[in-house]
């Protein structure tokens, strides 16, 4: 009688690491590289002050909605009418909003990419010492990219009903490095 719990905490122990080591193996190259390697096609041409003028964290914004409950449900009770249906294109809908999310993902790590190029260009420039700033941006980097990690794994479990990560959370941190990443290219302008 006790052997059956223990065989069922064991397989799910196992389908679960085999879950995580998915999730890690498809993502190793994303992780390990912030930015595209040269020569592949991607839109990433490396840091400017052009394209730093021009960007904004505010164009991740719908990222807050993707993954929601709420979206999901207004699009099954409007596009599926019979409720045999609604099962398989529930699994469709989300599936879909977990290949949006994801590519969000890969856009936000190309252009925090491009914003660590900036920071460090900052500091090669620097005529001072700017070493609270530069610890600033380094807390503020390490902290992204924390959050980028944990996004990526709930992204994964999402399918089984886990609760995303909150893009507010990640999008507000991105806007927090940029904001900072401003502010010490201002300060080490003067």
């Amino acid at each position: 009688m006790m052997a059956i719990p223990i065989v069922v905490a064991v397989a799910s122990s196992v389908v679960f690491v085999l879950l995580l080591y998915k999730l890690v193996q498809r993502n190793t190259n994303d992780l390990a590289i912030d930015l595209p390697e040269p020569g592949k096609d991607s839109a990433y041409t490396g840091w400017s002050e052009q394209w730093f003028e021009s960007f904004s964290a505010f164009r991740y914004l719908p990222m807050r909605r993707l993954l929601s409950r709420e979206e999901e449900d207004f699009w099954i009770a409007s596009a599926v009418r019979n409720p045999k249906d609604k099962p398989r294109a529930r699994a469709a809908f989300r599936a879909e909003r977990r290949r949006m999310f994801r590519e969000y993902l890969r856009l936000i790590r190309e252009d925090f990419g491009r914003l660590s190029d900036g920071v460090r260009q900052a500091v090669l420039r620097s005529q001072t010492d700017r070493s609270v700033e530069i610890e600033t941006l380094l807390r503020l980097e390490m902290s992204f990219r924390r959050l980028l990690l944990m996004a990526e794994m709930r992204l994964a479990l999402h399918w089984l009903g886990v609760k995303p990560v909150d893009a507010s959370v990640l999008i507000d941190s991105l806007q927090g490095f940029e904001h900072s990443l401003r502010e010490a290219r201002l300060g080490m302008a003067s």
